[in-house]
């Protein structure tokens, strides 16, 4: 070991070897707490675990059979100061077998749900994950056959920052659906005396009447990284850790995807609140700015979608996202990567929208990748398939729309295009694909 270890430090400075050695014997490296797994729900096999798990077609009666759910909330790190941010990780386990009344079954309706981290003593309001579709947690979607087994797991991770007048102390934070009982076990966080000013909180350095107290850090260089190690850096990681800036009256929790490739058209979820209308959405880097379209913030939802295109030759590397409206403005890092693999839609069999009507609607292609998403834009208006998720099968998906066409002049008679969303985010367009009338 001792050799290994001066194998290590052999390329570095004497000064960053010092700093390393005192950093990892003083204060430590930052460490995750994990919550102890817990059952979340056990009991019958698509009954009583929620609504779109109970709506059946078919020959038989709904399949019985047993559905386990389990899953732990993990922090990282576990000790911060205020001020600072630190990363929720909820892991959610499912298990379930049909036992009898399978044959012929399919899900008719689904829906998602959406587990909340329990910081209202933290910082005076939960925090939301991004929703879960049913068919992404059970791997079942409308009309799909009824499994024998299912084993699925499902990620989420939210950053989460401690405002500079968060109180010391220890919080204990769970994950959890609001209105339900449906809870993971508790995990500790430990917030600290804020930044590094309290270090001299307990000394008798004073700031003298009219002078600014200034803390001078030491500089530390860090060998470049090679080109191979840059290219095994997980992009997408890096982006959920970059900071999301709030300024004025708009919140924004986090956006999915967070990578996008040049060359590809990429659909954006925001997640948020406060999205005063009207919203503009921009990806920025120095000079370059790339306007967003298509824009779908429904009245009270809690996020919104949009469509940007990013041309083949954009840099790679770290952009910004920035969402602004009339009362506020947000910022959050966005990571250009390489051309993505993009959807292909071969063609589009629908009748003729008409408004609150729900009609079904059938998309054939290739490399259409689930959980998909569907928008339809049309001259001042947008319809987005919050719900249901459209199911894959065999390159082709069905999804049923129910368009709510707002009472106003504005809105006419015309065609509408159809986009299609991987759950990469990376979308097409078919140009004119349905009909829309008023009558």
């Amino acid at each position: 070991m001792g050799n290994n270890m001066t194998q290590a430090f052999s390329g570095l400075p004497i000064v960053l070897i010092m700093i390393i050695l005192t950093l990892s014997t003083g204060i430590g490296f930052a460490s995750a707490a994990v919550s102890d797994e817990k059952i979340i729900f056990n009991g019958p096999f698509f009954e009583n675990y929620g609504q779109g798990f109970s709506n059946w077609s078919g020959d038989m009666p709904p399949p019985s059979g047993t559905l386990l759910l389990k899953g732990t909330l993990s922090v990282l790190p576990d000790t911060v100061n205020a001020g600072e941010s630190v990363e929720f990780t909820l892991n959610l386990d499912v298990s379930a077998m049909t036992i009898t009344g399978k044959s012929g079954a399919t899900i008719k309706a689904s829906g998602e749900r959406i587990w909340s981290l329990d910081t209202t003593k933290l910082l005076g309001e939960q925090v939301d994950f991004q929703a879960i579709p049913d068919p992404e947690l059970l791997g079942v979607g409308i009309g799909s056959p009824v499994p024998d087994l299912i084993l699925r797991s499902t990620k989420r991770i939210q950053s989460v920052s401690i405002p500079e007048t968060g109180k010391p102390g220890v919080y204990p934070i769970r994950a959890f659906i609001k209105g339900t009982d449906l809870r993971t076990n508790s995990v500790n966080l430990t917030v600290l005396n804020g930044s590094a000013t309290s270090e001299f909180n307990n000394s008798s350095v004073l700031e003298e009447p009219g002078k600014t107290l200034e803390i001078t850090s030491l500089a530390i260089t860090i060998p470049v990284k090679s080109d191979s190690e840059n290219q095994t850096s997980d992009l997408q990681i890096g982006a959920i850790n970059g900071k999301i800036i709030n300024e004025r009256e708009i919140h924004v929790t986090s956006i999915y995807p967070f990578t996008g490739g040049a060359g590809n058209t990429m659909g954006i979820k925001i997640y948020g609140d406060h999205f005063t209308s009207p919203v503009y959405v921009t990806l920025v880097k120095d000079n370059m700015v790339i306007d967003a379209y298509n824009y779908c913030f429904a009245e009270n939802q809690k996020y919104g979608v949009v469509m940007i295109d990013i041309p083949v030759d954009a840099e790679l590397g770290t952009w910004n996202l920035v969402i602004t409206t009339k009362t506020g403005k947000a910022t959050i890092p966005f990571e250009v990567t390489s051309k993505l693999i993009e959807p292909v839609i071969l063609s589009v069999d629908a009748p003729v929208l008409t408004p609150d009507a729900a009609e079904d609607v059938s998309i054939t292609g290739r490399e259409l990748i689930e959980p998909c998403e569907v928008l339809l834009a049309g001259d001042n208006l947008k319809w987005f398939s919050f719900y249901p998720k459209p199911v894959v099968m065999h390159n082709a998906m069905k999804i049923r729309v129910k368009i709510d066409a707002p009472l106003s002049e504005e809105i006419t008679s015309g065609k509408m295009d159809l986009c299609v969303w991987n759950t990469d985010g990376v979308a097409s367009t078919y140009k004119k694909a349905i009909s829309f009338s008023l009558e």
